[in-house]
């Protein structure tokens, strides 16, 4: 089994900081925390699968 990127702890603290800047978002502008949900997801996401790659190919 591969070893994790990251330790669990940082992916509580992402997930955690997009959802209060999300919610900071929608206190301005209605709709705008789920645009950035969907955006800072999607290149976290693709952020981790990057370093997980590099780190399969050491």
């Amino acid at each position: 089994m591969s070893r994790p990127v990251f330790p669990m702890w940082v992916f509580g603290l992402v997930a955690l900081t997009i959802a209060l800047v999300a919610f900071g978002l929608a206190q301005g502008k209605p709709g705008a925390g789920a645009a950035f949900v969907i955006a800072a997801s999607t290149m976290w996401a693709a952020y981790v699968a990057s370093k997980a790659r590099k780190a399969a190919r050491l």
